[in-house]
């Protein structure tokens, strides 16, 4: 293509183009050389060296640099003009350019200005380090998300460290040197003259805006944030990011880079879903939805349709639909933490959040709504967003797109109805429900009628539950409420009341009802929670009436509340693969401000995972979804994931201190589950049997791997403040608490042939390879095997067996004549005992009894190789089922131990009996 066959259609559709090209020839010429190349940020600091004959770290004379930069952005400006308007510039790089000369433009002002008041009144120090102190100049908006538009302004907040004095001679504080170095710099980038102006500059997102100071330290800004920051705000600051900027040597704005982190995170992400703030973000979606129309009838009423940011279905409703799921959802999922919309859009797709044809729609969307938004200001060089009503300047719009003008109305039709419609269902794509959940909402009763409402609900229950409600609102936690969340509490007893009278046991659910409440009244969102999501309160009266022990679960982890709100998300079985790819994603995105990880932000996560993922299943056994035998088999999976990722976290923590951590080689290392996680029998708060093996020859290796097993120990049972994820159990190891941390498989396997008692093969018999290394595990189950296989004398074993049994008996002393599901003879540790026997005695016979299958599959086959009678074995097989389905249940009934009236099983203990009798004798 030719210079002007490759001009032509820009200056077919651009004025400004027509009027730079017909004065500047030279330009022209220039231009189309340039427009054959990618603009990158590298081609720009090239013409920024170009235009000046020095590269952009060294300081220039004020006229230089604003003349300079008004040049540069010319170049840019018609530039990309040119490559978009002829299909050859993405939208990627059309905005990466523009932020890319809007962070040069900002550093070289900023240096400037800084370096011509430090010549005056002397460099501001930090007054703890000494060192020269840097101002932090924070892009917002676009220009922080790296997407600014052709013809953008810039929103811009000035922040700087500690107070103090300058160093010269003409001292002043640092209050003033910064506010006038934010003075001075804003006519740099947006004065207009002869050469144009570089970006318009809006400070208004400053805290106090225009009634604010120029600039901030970060202490005033936290208080700010703290006490004063609103729902608009946290929307603003999700995207801000601090723009390079050096002008003194020797400074190091790393300690105000971690303090503006330690703000601006928590600021924007709660770990909580912040119930309080849902009010105000619908109203901040209805300003969206009215601020266009103000503008527009400002405008002498053109029609607001014509609007592509702000009118229906625009670009600020697409901003809004993803923002808006990151607010409620990053606290507790990090990966979705991107301040680039397309980047966060890809994220919400990736973790389920949005389907995979929304997303696509949405970003398709997005990028045509953003090519038409840069046309229509490469026209005149103006900040516009109104498409144009001449159908003939329409007409050319469209050719400009590259589109018939009949294709072009009805791909921008059909986007902005597609917009529009995710707009009005943004949250309920954010996962908190409808717009319209306080609709049909039952009226809440005046707290002073409390008594006549529990009396009219509950009738002659009600005399015990209004002294319990009154010694509520009497007690010093709710007394020293705030009044709004005091409040709240009056308003939500009298719906409780309604919420236990629908439920089977009412008294028992409502005085578990006010018991949570008084719980959680100090976090007042989650009271919003209660209160503007009636049936989320139902909900959690139909599980606390279930179960005392769901009860407690909840008043200890709260934010599961959160959870009842997406009720059918809740019922669906877990993927475990896509959880598993969410965690490690979200995992990578906690990091400190150095890059490095933060490993108590990574912990706090994964407990966090672990109780949203057991609540899941809490919610499903309650209902009747799960068998006992499921149940089991999902905590299980969790627990093997949340191994396979802290084995993964904790490698790069135990190399040798000045190692590289980039491009590790993989741990020669298995974890091994022993007990109920090895048979996949756990339970909700099971504790986990693990045996820590390797097989790596390297010098270092015994170290090493045992630092990788105290890791992942303390990583697992560590309490943190989001609670512990599991406790460890270690001593199944060979010498158990005197053997090695980490076992050699060599080692392992020696012990195991020659050295283990009985009782060490019998839990051998519920072992298996969990997760780590693969062939470390293959070898593993070939060295279990070989264990299993070796031939015993079988009265020694029933001997042996007979010996364990009495000492688990002597351990477990029951006093009470209640049965004992699992401990009492008859109970569920005679059928393990008694399988784990058939195994070792028997499966050189017959291999099938080799897998770890579960005592009732083993069993089963046992019956089938004629080692036992098929009705003992089905008998018992049914007997232990039922054990473990009541002892789950007494559990979820908050028993603290499985024990049932003496009469009762009676059928089932005696074949459990019979059974030890056939196979064990006396």
């Amino acid at each position: 293509m030719s210079k002007s066959q490759l001009l032509e259609p820009a200056l077919r559709w651009s004025g400004a183009l027509r009027r730079k090209a017909s004065a500047n020839a030279q330009f022209e010429q220039w231009l189309g050389e340039a427009a054959t190349c990618a603009v990158t940020p590298a081609v720009i600091d090239a013409w920024f060296t170009e235009l000046t004959g020095a590269g952009t770290g060294s300081p220039l004379p004020l006229p230089e640099v604003r003349r300079t930069l008004r040049q540069l952005r010319e170049r840019v400006f018609y530039t990309l003009m040119v490559r978009d308007i002829n299909g050859a510039a993405p939208l990627a790089e059309v905005v990466g350019a523009m932020t890319a000369l809007a962070d040069l433009a900002i550093a070289q002002a900023y240096q400037c200005i800084a370096l011509e008041l430090a010549g005056t009144y002397g460099i501001p120090t930090d007054p703890g380090s000494g060192l020269p102190q840097e101002m932090l100049i924070v892009g917002m908006g676009k220009l922080g998300g790296n997407e600014l538009n052709v013809s953008s302004d810039i929103d811009l907040i000035m922040l700087y460290g500690e107070e103090g004095e300058t160093a010269g001679r003409r001292k002043i504080s640092h209050h003033e040197f910064y506010a006038k170095l934010t003075q001075r710099m804003m006519p740099v980038l947006s004065d207009a003259d002869e050469h144009g102006q570089v970006f318009r500059t809006d400070l208004r997102l400053r805290p106090d805006g225009d009634s604010g100071p120029l600039a901030w330290s970060l202490d005033a800004l936290e208080n700010y944030l703290v006490s004063q920051g609103r729902e608009w705000e946290r929307y603003a600051w999700l995207k801000g990011r601090v723009i390079a900027c050096q002008a003194f040597a020797g400074s190091d704005p790393a300690p105000q880079l971690a303090q503006l982190d330690a703000l601006q995170t928590p600021f924007v992400y709660r770990k909580y879903f912040d119930f309080d703030a849902l009010a105000a973000l619908r109203a901040l979606r209805e300003r969206i939805r009215q601020d266009w129309q103000r503008r527009a009838l400002a405008q002498n009423g053109i029609e607001t349709t014509h609007n592509i940011k702000l009118g229906d279905g625009g670009i600020r409703e697409i901003e809004f639909v993803v923002q808006l799921t990151q607010l409620i959802r990053g606290g507790r999922m990090p990966s979705l933490r991107r301040r680039g919309l397309i980047a966060a859009l890809h994220r919400q797709k990736e973790a389920g959040i949005i389907t995979p044809d929304d997303a696509a729609q949405l970003e398709a969307a997005y990028v045509f709504l953003r090519r038409i938004e840069h046309l229509l200001q490469y026209r005149e060089d103006q900040q516009t967003h109104l498409l144009p009503s001449d159908p003939a300047l329409r007409a050319l719009l469209a050719d400009a797109m590259r589109m018939p003008a009949d294709q072009f109305e009805a791909t921008l039709a059909a986007h902005r109805t597609f917009v529009a419609q995710l707009f009005r269902n943004a949250f309920r794509m954010a996962g908190v429900g409808e717009d319209d959940q306080n609709n049909g909402k039952p009226a809440t009763p005046d707290c002073a009628n409390l008594e006549q409402h529990i009396y009219e609900q509950l009738g002659t229950q009600a005399h015990t539950l209004n002294d319990r409600a009154q010694s509520l609102l009497d007690s010093h936690r709710i007394r020293n409420l705030p009044h709004t969340s005091r409040r709240r509490v009056e308003a939500l007893l009298p719906n409780a009341i309604s919420a236990a009278a629908k439920t089977a046991y009412p008294e028992q659910t409502a005085t578990r009802l006010f018991d949570l409440i008084e719980h959680i009244a100090q976090r007042s969102a989650y009271l919003a929670l209660l209160a503007e999501y009636p049936e989320t309160l139902a909900r959690v009266a139909r599980m606390v009436d279930a179960s005392p022990w769901a009860s407690q679960y909840l008043s200890q982890y709260p934010l599961l509340l959160d959870s009842l709100i997406e009720w059918r998300s809740l019922l669906a079985s877990p993927d475990f693969g896509q959880l598993a790819h969410q965690l490690h994603d979200d995992l990578d995105a906690c990091v400190l401000p150095n890059g490095q990880p933060d490993v108590e932000q990574q912990m706090n996560l994964m407990r966090d995972i672990q109780r949203q993922v057991s609540f899941q299943l809490l919610a499903q056994d309650l209902e009747g979804v799960l068998s006992v035998e499921k149940l089991a088999d999902q905590l299980s999976a969790l627990a093997d994931m949340l191994l396979a990722e802290t084995i993964f976290r904790a490698w790069p923590l135990v190399q040798p201190k000045g190692s590289a951590t980039t491009d590790l080689p993989s741990p020669k290392f298995a974890v091994i589950a022993y007990g109920k996680l090895g048979g996949k029998e756990i339970g909700y708060a099971s504790d986990l049997d693990l045996v820590f093996i390797y097989d790596d020859t390297r010098d270092d290796a015994i170290e090493i791997y045992a630092r990788l097993g105290r890791r992942i120990t303390s990583w697992l049972s560590t309490m943190t403040s989001s609670g512990r994820l599991y406790e460890i159990d270690l001593r199944l190891r060979p010498d158990g608490d005197a053997g090695l941390l980490a076992v050699p498989l060599e080692a392992f396997t020696q012990y195991q042939l020659n050295h283990a008692w009985a009782w060490e093969h019998q839990a051998l018999t519920r072992a298996r390879y969990a997760v780590g290394d693969a062939r470390v595990g293959e070898r593993f189950e070939a060295v279990r095997r070989e264990v299993l296989l070796l031939k015993r004398d079988p009265q020694a074993l029933k001997e042996e067996v007979r010996t364990m049994r009495l000492k688990i008996s002597a351990g477990h002393p029951n006093h009470t004549d209640q049965f004992d599901l699992k401990h009492d003879r008859g109970g569920m540790v005679d059928v393990e005992f008694v399988t784990q026997y058939l195994v070792l005695c028997h499966a050189a016979e017959h291999p099938a009894l080799l897998d770890n299958l579960g005592n009732i599959t083993l069993l089963r086959l046992a019956s089938e190789a004629g080692l036992i009678d098929a009705g003992t074995a089905t008998g018992a097989a049914n007997a232990y089922r039922l054990f473990r389905k009541m002892q789950h249940a007494l559990r979820l009934q908050g028993a603290e131990k499985a024990r049932i009236a003496p009469d009762r099983l009676k059928a089932e203990r005696q074949v459990v009996l019979r059974l030890w009798e056939t196979v064990i004798g006396d």
